[in-house]
């Protein structure tokens, strides 16, 4: 580990573990990197878990590499109009290699990404026209499959990316969980759990890692990278209600180059 200008003497938590987040975020640190996922599931209900996503289901992880179709139900997202003009997907490619692409909108007509995605962490409007933001939900769809596995979403307007509190450990890496918090929008019993699935195992089977009941409110957990999690690992944050509700969550990761 290599560090430029940092004072790493009091990086333990509880002393100064904010100097050394803030370290790792601003690339202090050679092989060390900061992710933070956050996510929102617009109606959690009472009869199964879903997870916290802009989708109200459990996520629909991909098991093959696709090319994506891109597309909005607003043709003002177009390269011309007064919505999203180009936005960028951020993922894995078949090497569980991290990869982006930035695709220019074409209104309510399908663009295909030229890369194919394993994995979608995070998609985001790039440029924009006079709103500034995207004006219809753009999805962005497995091109054989036909799986929506990211959405840009709108309430009133825009969110301008994804709210997606999932994740995938890219391949040479390991990832240790510093943070997780949660919230909901109504006083409902709510109850919140992260999965995590092994990928370098065969037929790997999802494991309940972190697990909590809360009702209303905002809670959080400080982590301070406990939990180990090795390449390919994804990461499920899911969310179930007693009855109808707005879902929110996301966690942090600190990777390591193995």
């Amino acid at each position: 580990m290599s560090c430029n200008n940092v004072n790493i003497s009091g990086s333990a938590p509880g002393s100064g573990d904010i100097d050394f987040y803030l370290a790792v975020a601003k690339g202090d640190f050679t092989g060390y990197s900061k992710v933070s996922k956050f996510g929102r599931n617009p109606g959690v209900k009472s009869a199964d878990y879903e997870s916290i996503w802009d989708g109200s289901n459990l996520y629909p992880w991909p098991t093959a590499a696709e090319t994506l179709n891109v597309v909005s139900d607003d043709t003002d997202d177009s390269s011309s109009g007064t919505g999203a003009r180009t936005v960028e997907i951020a993922g894995l490619n078949s090497s569980w290699a991290v990869i982006t692409e930035t695709v220019t909108m074409n209104g309510t007509t399908n663009v295909t990404t030229t890369n194919s995605f394993l994995r979608v962490h995070r998609a985001r409007v790039v440029t924009a026209g006079s709103t500034g933001t995207n004006e219809g939900t753009i999805t962005f769809t497995n091109t054989s499959s036909s799986n929506v596995i990211a959405q840009i979403s709108v309430d009133n307007s825009g969110f301008g990316q994804t709210l997606m509190a999932i994740y995938t450990i890219p391949a040479g890496k390991s990832g240790y969980l510093i943070s997780l918090d949660f919230s909901s929008s109504k006083d409902n019993e709510h109850t919140f759990r992260l999965l995590t699935r092994d990928n370098t195992v065969t037929d790997a089977a999802w494991n309940t890692k972190e697990f909590a009941n809360a009702r209303g409110g905002f809670n959080q957990f400080r982590k301070y990278g406990i939990n180990k999690y090795t390449e390919k690992t994804d990461l499920d944050f899911q969310a179930i209600a007693s009855a109808s509700s707005a879902a929110s969550g996301g966690f942090e990761l600190i990777l390591i180059d193995n």
